[in-house]
């Protein structure tokens, strides 16, 4: 799809430019990093769970994941775009497409702790059982 924007160029097309002469060698890394949008997140604690919401409206469930490794959850996923025209003239973008990710670090007393989620009217809730505490007695020779 080409994509044309009024006015002078996009913002991350200029400041694609000024950070690519910083680093040809990263320039692939950062190109796909500023491909990616990130949703909005509220982080909720309470007494037994954290709640995380992530405002995802437009996904379909299937391309969505949810991974934890160590102590961090990631949310990815992908919004298709909706546009059938063939050269379409933006005036006003503000609608990200494409894929996503958030990776969220997770306070001690919930990592491993059991974790489902739901999606509905546009917002993921994925919700984290506080893990239960183990305590070990260590004897010291």
């Amino acid at each position: 799809m080409n994509v044309k924007f009024k006015g002078k160029g996009s913002a991350q097309q200029e400041l694609i430019r000024m950070l690519s002469g910083f680093s040809q060698m990263h320039l692939p890394a950062l190109m796909d990093e500023l491909n990616r949008w990130h949703p909005p997140i509220d982080v909720i604690e309470t007494d037994d769970r954290l709640i995380i919401i992530a405002e995802i409206a437009g996904i379909s469930v299937e391309n969505v994941s949810i991974t934890q490794a160590d102590d961090v959850i990631t949310i990815q996923g992908s919004r298709n775009e909706f546009l059938t025209e063939s050269s379409p003239v933006f005036h006003h973008m503000e609608i990200n497409y494409g894929p996503f990710e958030r990776n969220l670090r997770l306070p001690e007393q919930f990592v491993g702790g059991e974790i489902t989620a739901n999606y509905a009217n546009g917002f993921l809730r994925i919700e984290i059982l506080a893990s239960e505490e183990t305590t070990q007695t260590i004897t010291v020779k």
